[in-house]
């Protein structure tokens, strides 16, 4: 009888083990990936919820990590200014989490990172509650062709920090020419006015 006794106390004890915590949080970017360019600063919206509907959960952290970036920087000011410090049963909280600052230098490409939302069960818990995925994406800025006058009118987005307008007289060709007229900034546009070419010129926007 007795090892009967124990073996079911064990059985008990792995169950309670097992159980899983009593206050969970959804956690959700809205979105989860944005575009910007060079310069910038981007805000991430997001919804946070209290799964529980017995327990107050306390949102006492944030923490942004990324992922082999560089040139970016996590603000995280936004969550602490913004974010309720607890979320009631079943409460939903949906607006700023955190925002990153893209730096002028940043090259194009795509950042990636992960934003972890910490607190408990009580108002010095500090712990992992939710983490999600995100990714910040740095398009090459686009050039623009239009006709001036009699000239003809290149123009960019701004910032473009780093970007050399260049020409070439084939596509194939390694040996691109950068021009040496100094872009106007005209409207968040950089703009550069050129005499129209004899023949064949194609331009592109190059960071060295």
């Amino acid at each position: 009888m007795r090892l009967k006794t124990l073996t079911l106390l064990s059985a008990v004890a792995i169950s309670l083990a097992r159980a899983p915590a009593w206050a969970e949080l959804g956690f959700v970017l809205t979105p989860a990936t944005q575009s910007t360019v060079a310069g910038n600063r981007v805000i991430f919206n997001g919804t946070l919820t209290n799964q529980s509907l017995t327990g107050n959960l306390f949102l006492n952290g944030i923490r942004v990590a990324f992922t082999g970036a560089t040139n970016i920087l996590a603000d995280t000011n936004v969550f602490f200014a913004n974010v309720p410090g607890i979320l009631l049963p079943g409460e939903t909280y949906s607006d700023l989490i955190f925002a990153v600052a893209i730096n002028a230098n940043a090259a194009p490409g795509s950042y990636f990172g992960t934003v972890a939302i910490g607190g408990g069960t009580n108002i010095f818990a500090a712990a992992d509650l939710a983490s999600q995925p995100f990714e910040v994406s740095l398009p090459s800025p686009a050039l623009a062709i239009a006709r001036s006058g009699t000239g003809i009118l290149l123009s960019w987005p701004a910032p473009a920090d780093g970007f050399v307008l260049q020409r070439n007289l084939d596509l194939i060709a390694t040996n691109w020419i950068a021009l040496t007229n100094t872009p106007l900034l005209t409207n968040a546009q950089f703009q550069v006015i050129l005499s129209p070419p004899d023949g064949t010129i194609f331009y592109r926007l190059q960071r060295p």
